[in-house]
């Protein structure tokens, strides 16, 4: 046994190509060689392989995937988000102006930007906070 690990409760395993211990059952997890981590068996056939996406940081916390211990949600594209930030977000909206037409909306939350809900544009910056619809 590579780890020494004293909670066998967890059913933990040592994942060889991974380098570190997982908590298991290790029959319900499969190494992807192309995403260099360990998957649910579920996804062996039904995901999109991303090159060493675990070595990535979580895009919304910007922690890192590969050791943590937080479950990583795998997106279409084949990328990773920590599961507690994606529930975190999912019911966010934010109060915007756009740059464009100088509207002011309350539009849902998204990492990358958010669309006016008047003229479209992605032109626009938060004005406020977040809010809990």
């Amino acid at each position: 046994d590579i780890c020494h690990l004293f909670d066998k409760d967890k059913k933990q395993y040592h994942c060889q190509p991974c380098g570190i211990c997982r908590i298991g059952p290790k029959e319900k997890y499969f190494h992807c060689t192309k995403c260099n981590l360990c998957l649910a068996t579920d996804l062996k056939d039904n995901h999109k392989c991303v090159e060493n996406v675990s070595r990535q940081n979580c895009p919304v916390c910007m922690e890192d995937i590969h050791t943590s211990r937080i479950e990583a949600h795998v997106l279409p594209c084949g990328h990773l988000l920590h599961n507690y930030t994606l529930c975190m977000y999912v019911f966010l909206c934010s109060q915007i102006i756009c740059n464009d037409c100088q509207a002011h909306c309350t539009v849902s939350f998204h990492v990358l930007g958010m669309k006016c809900s008047s003229c479209g544009s992605y032109n626009t910056a938060q004005d406020g906070g977040l809010i809990y619809p």
